[in-house]
């Protein structure tokens, strides 16, 4: 639902943004967009989509326009989000265990900030209450999720005695009573579909989350079907390991319990890993620009946060092994976090434009998820059965996500089928987290995981398409230096990128 006042507001902000831009006609196009997209960064959302169209993309070459057309998309949904009653960040409740302004309180050490952290606090509980008075209140596991944080930041600020840490714990107080409040009238649907204007809602977040339109029903079938084909593959390797009965996600679940894969030698597994890394650093040489080192070493333990702290760190990635996961896991892992995933990939994002990073947000998880089955394709996993399933096994996760969250919030599915579905469709978790605690997410942050998984199947069908396209012009090196060498794109970017590159 569109809050009326905040679009007048937006009206006349829009009107000012548009007097206040001077003309450049000493530069030229590229200069010009470049310029003004930067200038964006400070104008009201609402006004974004309009003084990018007020642009004359036409005077700029088809590689010029591809920054154009990687922030229109994302603009657009941005803007409709910002003239919403409620859900205007993109998020729907104000808090959750994974938003809010608690998640800095119990950290402060300073009391000159205290004072700003309980206006924070104090805006999210007015916020609570406003979203309750237009029928917005998160379900109750998400409530309850939340006042354990919310009671653990009270417990927090108190063991750091900060001065005037009593005034931050008063106001947690009072979100912590509303939020009990929240509890006793929420159900246990975590679907937008039961909101007010919420299937608007979830269109419009996985809009602004993609970069593109996307229809829910369609990616849900489409990552299903793509789980069938996953499913398919692994079915006969884990018969090669002796497992011949029942589902291929039961197996994965015996095949994850298997003592020989245990995790014990934690030397040994970073050993693996690098030598991993090297040989699909070779493979990809001829199709992909690799000129990032690192390795892969452990995490300080003293460190570690229970095996979720695994970091990337410059060129290097730091594992958190506090954890129990099956060795034939990992080497998917170096491909998705490593080379040729997000350590390849974020070179590319120094200097680019603040909203090009804003409106392309799928693009960061959809290159490293390419990336497992670029190396996949490229014989990464050759001669190493286990290692394969483990590919198998993170993609079926990465589709598992799609189906789940566009079940819960097109499809109308129970927080119950959800997990179920997730559990049939991959086996059990493969994420630093449990399945359970990732169906919370979605519900907490709809439409944010699902388009990550949905992103990297657009990325694989504009490839064959564009291969189809290009004909005998088509190379792989060119393809992925066209999609890398801009930075992140949306799906609108990434087409015109390819335009471009093939001169289709």
């Amino acid at each position: 639902m569109i809050d009326r006042r905040h679009v007048l507001r937006a009206g006349a902000a829009m009107l000012a943004s548009a007097a206040a831009t001077p003309a450049l006609a000493d530069e030229d196009a590229a200069s010009q967009l470049r310029r003004l997209v930067d200038r964006l960064a400070d104008r009201s959302r609402v006004t974004r989509p309009f003084l990018l169209r007020r642009f004359d993309a036409t005077r700029l070459s088809a590689r010029e326009r591809v920054l154009y057309e990687t922030l229109l998309a994302g603009a657009d949904a941005d803007a409709a989000l910002a003239q919403r009653a409620w859900g205007r960040t993109g998020q729907p409740y104000p808090v959750t265990h994974r938003t809010g302004a608690w998640r800095s309180a119990s950290s402060l050490r300073d009391g000159n900030r205290v004072r700003g952290a309980v206006r924070a606090v104090n805006r999210d509980t007015n916020d609570l209450r406003a979203c309750a008075d237009r029928g917005v209140i998160a379900p109750d596991f998400l409530i309850d999720a939340a006042l354990r944080e919310v009671r653990g930041a009270m417990r927090g600020v108190g063991a750091t005695q900060v001065a005037d840490g009593d005034m931050l714990i008063e106001s947690l107080s009072r979100q912590a009573d509303v939020l009990e409040h929240q509890r006793a009238h929420a159900g246990n649907q975590a679907g937008m579909w039961r909101l007010p204007d919420g299937d608007e809602f979830y269109a419009q977040t996985l809009q602004f989350q993609l970069g593109a339109p996307l229809d829910p029903h369609e990616a849900h079938a489409r990552a299903a079907e793509r789980c069938s084909e996953l499913q398919a593959q692994a079915d006969p390797l884990l018969r090669a390991e002796g497992l011949t009965r029942g589902s291929v996600a039961a197996r994965l679940r015996a095949f994850a319990r298997d003592e020989r894969f245990q995790l014990r030698d934690r030397p040994a597994a970073v050993a693996a890993m690098n030598a991993q890394l090297s040989r699909t650093r070779e493979l990809a040489a001829p199709v992909l620009d690799i000129t990032t080192q690192g390795v892969v070493a452990e995490l300080d333990p003293a460190l570690s946060a229970g095996g979720a702290r695994s970091q990337r760190n410059g060129a290097n990635l730091l594992m958190d092994f506090a954890t129990t996961r099956p060795a034939w896991s990992l080497a998917s892992m170096v491909h998705h976090e490593h080379t040729p995933g997000h350590i390849l990939q974020a070179r590319f994002n120094r200097g680019v434009p603040p909203l090009q990073l804003r409106y392309s947000g799928g693009f960061g998880e959809a290159w490293s998820i390419y990336a497992e089955m670029l190396a996949d394709e490229l014989g990464a996993f050759e001669g190493n059965r286990p290692a394969r399933i483990g590919y198998l096994q993170w993609m079926m996760f990465r589709m598992a996500r799609v189906v789940a969250d566009t079940g819960i919030h097109a499809k109308r599915w129970s927080r119950e089928r959800a997990i179920a579905e997730m559990y049939a469709l991959q086996g059990d978790e493969t994420a630093l987290v449990t399945i359970e605690d990732d169906v919370a997410r979605f519900a907490a942050q709809p439409g944010a995981f699902a388009v990550q998984g949905y992103a990297a199947l657009h990325f694989m069908d504009l490839r064959e398409r564009t291969r189809r396209a290009a004909g005998t012009r088509f190379s792989l090196s060119a393809f992925h230096d066209a999609a890398l060498r801009g930075g992140p794109l949306s799906p609108p970017g990434l087409e015109q990128a390819m335009k471009a590159a093939f001169d289709l």
